[in-house]
């Protein structure tokens, strides 16, 4: 951040001008009362908060005074630095009370995050889901290589191990998962989106939901383990609906054997799918761990 800010801002003000920084960037837009629900300040103490901003970063809002909005201009570059992780996270949870990471007295070895997505290209696809706004985009994909298309995102996807937009494709015209770090560029596109096609009311794989049943794996010589693992008491099972866009997603993520019969390895998947027929007739289980094309012939 620049040393200005840190010269005339207190603690509590750089907070604010984080979160106007992050609305900006990756919403799009940002209000006086945003910061006044946010922070429990008086509407005078946020237009302060903002002249401050605009001083700091003279060519990074445009004032929308008909809708009283501060909209991101096209100039726009971000005053603070931003980690992925934590950006990520703050668009999955919601923002935390304070900027700083507080002291961590107990050791906590964590799995690092192999999967980064460049922030700039997150960021026109958070706008574009929030303005409900198409995006040209260049993807490269594993079977047809690279190729530019124009989607219509409506949301952000963290299926544990990358991180996916969910949009309607117009050149498949269907709805779609796109892997975000295999998006190269990303622009909004001025063309006009038809709702009754291209909203998320229209995506039925995502508004539907799929029942699924969980249990130990039957091949497993110790159950009660596995049940201590999941908080179930003995004989129980994990019951659930998941999103059929995504279930196959969580089901690989968890470890789960999908296979008709509990065929694979109980060492490696200790939780197995009670119902893999109903729900590979209700969802595409095609990255699920044992699934066959078999299932979907029951």
């Amino acid at each position: 951040m620049p040393m200005m800010a840190a010269n005339t801002a207190s603690t509590n003000q750089r907070e604010r001008l984080w979160q106007i920084d992050f609305l900006a960037r990756f919403r799009g837009q940002v209000t006086r009362q945003d910061l006044a629900r946010r922070f429990g300040i008086a509407l005078s103490n946020a237009t302060r908060d903002f002249t401050l901003y605009r001083e700091l970063a003279p060519d990074n809002l445009d004032y929308d005074h008909q809708a009283k909005v501060y909209r991101r201009s096209q100039r726009f570059q971000p005053l603070f630095t931003y980690d992925r992780e934590h950006t990520l996270q703050t668009l999955t949870l919601g923002q935390a009370t304070g900027l700083e990471s507080c002291e961590q007295p107990i050791l906590v070895d964590a799995a690092p995050i192999l999967n980064q997505p460049n922030l700039d290209i997150l960021s026109v696809l958070s706008c574009a889901v929030y303005a409900a706004m198409a995006v040209r985009i260049r993807y490269v994909s594993v079977s047809s290589g690279e190729s530019e298309r124009e989607i219509v995102p409506h949301s952000l996807v963290n299926s544990g191990l990358r991180w996916h937009v969910r949009a309607y494709c117009r050149t498949h015209t269907q709805f779609r998962d796109f892997v975000l770090t295999r998006i190269t560029q990303a622009e909004v596109s001025n063309t006009a989106i038809e709702l009754a096609v291209e909203s998320i009311e229209q995506d039925d794989e995502w508004n539907r939901r799929v029942p699924v049943e969980l249990a130990p794996h039957p091949a497993a010589k110790y159950k009660r383990a596995i049940e201590l693992d999941y908080g179930l008491a003995s004989g129980d099972t994990l019951r659930m609906n998941l999103r059929a866009a995504t279930a196959g997603y969580l089901l690989r993520r968890w470890g789960v054997d999908c296979s008709l019969s509990a065929e694979l390895s109980p060492n490696e998947y200790q939780l197995a799918l009670m119902n893999p027929t109903a729900v590979a007739q209700q969802a595409n289980l095609s990255i699920a761990p044992g699934f066959s094309q078999e299932i979907n012939k029951q």
